[in-house]
């Protein structure tokens, strides 16, 4: 077993490790919302403690939609991660490559991947590394440490992006920077005095969260098991497949 093969298989696992890991974050944050309703149209949210949601069959279509057209997407692409980055810039959307993005983005709460609306500070500070000059507000935009980042690191953050570009709310500027705080937090996370808009955002920006990490599980699953088939195959002819 070479290097380079060893070296996959581990981060292969510790890709898959890390996306598990934050559905149980994901969970964990949801347990802190009780006894909340919101109706505003495009959604319908229920929040209880056993953290239930239910969303009106528009915002549920819209979901389904954003999932299929992924797919395809994803399907045409071979799921090649400067085709996405390409796909994302062909939209209009900035692809910035920083050396030690992670170290840099970490003092702003961020990661590598879509960084959303940034203002203030956190704006300034943003457009400084990435070299696009001095602003006070940001579009949003990604940001990876290499020019060819991982793939399924490209697959999570496109799913994401790809689901803010159809509508779907949760990456506002105000509902980012609580969810960024509290996510990271979760044991000294207080949800008590959030007002009711608030408390919708964020379950919003966690279910968005959850969706592209389901995506991203379900199409690595997947893909393991055509390998599989496609090895069985060329061994012997498809045969006991």
């Amino acid at each position: 077993m070479n290097y380079t093969f060893t070296m996959n298989i581990f981060r292969r696992i510790i890709r898959i490790c890390a996306l598990y890991i934050k559905k149980r974050r994901l969970k964990k944050i949801l347990r802190l919302y009780s006894n909340t309703k919101n109706d505003n149209g495009l959604s319908k949210t229920i929040i209880s403690d056993g953290a239930n949601v239910t969303i009106n069959s528009k915002s549920k279509d819209l979901i389904e939609q954003v999932r299929k057209n992924i797919k395809v997407i994803v399907a045409q692409t071979n799921c090649d991660g400067n085709k996405l980055l390409g796909y994302i810039k062909a939209s209009n959307t900035k692809v910035y490559t920083v050396m030690n993005a992670n170290k840099l983005l970490k003092n702003i709460g961020e990661e590598e991947g879509l960084i959303c609306e940034k203002q203030g500070f956190d704006a300034l500070y943003l457009s400084f590394i990435t070299l696009s000059g001095l602003k006070l507000k940001t579009e949003p935009m990604f940001v990876f440490e290499k020019k060819e980042p991982e793939r399924y690191l490209v697959l999570y953050n496109f799913y994401k992006w790809y689901s803010m570009k159809s509508g779907l709310a949760g990456f506002e500027y105000k509902i980012q920077k609580k969810y960024n705080k509290y996510l990271k937090n979760i044991k000294n996370a207080r949800m008590e005095n959030l007002p009711l808009e608030d408390i919708i955002g964020l379950q919003e920006a966690i279910e968005r969260d959850r969706e592209a990490t389901d995506f991203v599980l379900g199409y690595e699953k997947e893909n393991e098991v055509s390998k599989k088939v496609s090895k069985k195959i060329t061994q012997d002819g498809g045969a006991n497949v």
